[in-house]
């Protein structure tokens, strides 16, 4: 923070300063400043075109740095002092705001094939963190953002987002993220020729998007969601308030892929797989979840969503108690492969075995405090905390609901798994 001190200029005789009248309220100086994202879509180009804009009443926002990769970001420009070194950039917008510039290739591909966005000639999926990158703000202490959220593109094209827009026809969107005070668009979002449904469930708003033509099971998306969102969102409370889920066909990616209040699902996917599980439902326990794994344990967050997507479905009644308690069979048929449990990316028969450790603690909670407390409250406590998830943050919770530490989760039985 920088201070500056003003003393006034003193003449032989003392001056009198006369105090506000009691009345008379000060302001004071205002710390937010507006942050304004436009997106213009040119698919005959395959680009993006991103402008950032500062507005702000004094030099409250410093600097902007991050990173990016030169493959898919150029074309920077920008008000200030912007240096590029490789693959860092850093911005200083000028003392009263400015407009930083660039463009995107929008098409990206994951290891292993399929995209995880693409743009098209008439549409385009993809996450708000893949035109943004995640950014390290230097600002004045407490000085946060009001941001906003344009989309342009050719005509006929439109646009849907799980942010609220400004006036029911505007194009703008209110970007507010109350723990962050730099807010960035992230999460799905979908553009261009869309078929689109929207419902309430649950109290949430709900809409299932896609382009058209590419086989969007919309209606049986939010039946799926009818039943089960309302088992869900008992567990975790504090669901979004707003959901948008994504979907199309090849070439995209197929399977499912969370991001905050929205998720992607292939439009070739099976709401139920053959061995009961839902990759839809996994990808909304994810949402829910709202939390990241430390390093080497993404088995636990993995696990609690694979457990849940059998578990929510028997709680709505989609699925017999029978039909369940043979998923969780084939789970621990598969558990047998993994080899152990620690590693960056939970996957197969790792998030199985995960999923049998998570059995055993429901098992072992509902015993021990006489049905008071389940898994339940460990998911649900691990989503308010919001904090990085290790086992021991698993053990510490656990042990608080039980009144000790339990053998579910000991080292012995861990390595047992």
């Amino acid at each position: 923070m920088l201070f500056a001190l003003c003393l006034p200029r003193m003449d032989s005789a003392a001056a009198v300063v006369e105090p506000p009248a009691p009345d008379v309220v000060i302001p004071a100086p205002s710390s937010q400043y507006d942050l304004d994202y436009r997106l213009r879509f040119l698919p005959a180009d395959g680009r993006v075109l991103v402008t950032a804009t500062v507005r702000q009443p004094r030099y409250l926002l410093r600097e902007v740095r991050f990173r990016f990769d030169p493959g898919r970001y150029r074309d920077f420009g920008g008000d200030g002092q912007l240096d590029i070194d490789g693959k860092q950039l850093r911005w200083r917008p000028p003392d009263d705001g400015g407009s930083l510039r660039f463009s995107v290739l929008l098409d990206h591909q994951r290891r292993g094939g399929g995209f995880d966005s693409l743009m098209r000639k008439d549409w385009a999926l993809f996450r708000g963190d893949d035109l943004f990158p995640p950014a390290a703000v230097t600002a004045l202490k407490g000085a946060h953002a009001k941001a906003r959220l344009h989309l342009a593109g050719p005509e006929g094209w439109s646009f849907v987002t799980a942010y609220p827009r400004l006036r029911k026809s505007s194009q703008w969107y209110r970007i507010d993220w109350p723990d962050r005070r730099f807010d960035r668009p992230v999460g799905w979002m979908a553009a261009g020729r869309l078929g689109v449904r929207r419902e309430e469930i649950a109290g949430r708003k709900v809409a299932i998007a896609g382009p058209t033509g590419q086989g969007v099971r919309r209606l049986d998306m939010l039946a799926f969601l009818n039943w089960n969102l309302p088992a869900l969102t008992l567990v975790f409370p504090g669901f979004p308030d707003r959901l948008l889920l994504v979907s199309a066909g090849d070439p995209m990616w197929r399977g499912g892929l969370s991001g905050p209040r929205s998720l992607f699902l292939h439009a070739d996917r099976p709401l139920i797989s053959a061995n009961g599980t839902s990759t839809l439902l996994h990808e909304l326990v994810h949402v829910a979840q709202d939390y990241r794994a430390a390093r080497g344990e993404d088995w636990i967050v993995e696990a609690i969503a694979e457990y849940y997507t059998l578990e929510i479905m028997h709680r709505s009644g989609t699925l017999t108690r029978q039909r369940r308690d043979r998923g969780f069979a084939r789970l621990e048929q598969w558990a047998e492969r993994s080899k152990g449990l620690e590693g960056d990316h939970s996957t197969g028969a790792r998030t199985a075995k995960g999923v049998t450790v998570m059995r055993a603690l429901d098992a072992e909670l509902r015993r021990r405090t006489k049905g008071r407390y389940s898994l339940d409250d460990v998911a649900r406590t691990l989503a308010e905390q919001g904090a990085e998830v290790s086992i021991e943050r698993l053990r510490e919770i656990s042990a608080q609901l039980a009144g000790g530490p339990l053998a579910a989760l000991s080292d012995e039985q861990l390595a047992r798994k």
